[in-house]
């Protein structure tokens, strides 16, 4: 599925994604619910603004940039393999379902696989959950080695 450094690469950009997420929801604190007109939910902790993804931060926002451009710098095929993992994590595709993940991002262009990672605020947790759906969550290593004085 995913060869070790693109395990890497995934990790790399699920920790630019979590500075991103936090950089934009400190940036969200201060917005009132009522101010975005919004009815309050049913249940549970919510707040609107949650739905502007990285709308709220300006564009030239360091971490958010960065993330832009380490996305846009990766080679096209890990850039796909990266989406496809999103799309695992989110619950678009099952681990069976890899094989038409690859398809699919290999389907969409370019510029849509840049901007729909680049914009998606849940990156770390998708990319993370991805990988653990794919069973890549863990790097491969080398194989334990045996007790010599084990019986």
């Amino acid at each position: 599925m995913l060869y070790e450094i693109e395990i890497l690469e995934t990790r790399r950009i699920a920790e630019l994604a979590a500075a991103a997420r936090a950089v934009r929801d400190r940036a969200l604190t201060p917005v009132r619910e009522g101010e975005l007109g919004e009815p309050s939910p049913a249940r549970g902790e919510h707040h609107a603004a949650g739905a502007l993804g990285f709308a709220g931060l300006p564009s030239d926002e360091p971490t958010h940039r960065a993330l832009f451009e380490a996305i846009a710098g990766l080679p096209a095929d890990i850039r796909r393999k990266l989406w496809a993992v999103m799309r695992t994590g989110g619950g678009d595709y099952a681990r069976s379902d890899w094989d038409q993940a690859v398809a699919a991002a290999d389907n969409a262009a370019d510029e849509t696989i840049i901007r729909d990672l680049a914009d998606e605020v849940d990156l770390h947790d998708k990319l993370m959950k991805g990988l653990y759906e794919i069973g890549a969550a863990e790097l491969p290593g080398p194989p334990p080695l045996s007790d010599p004085l084990a019986p």
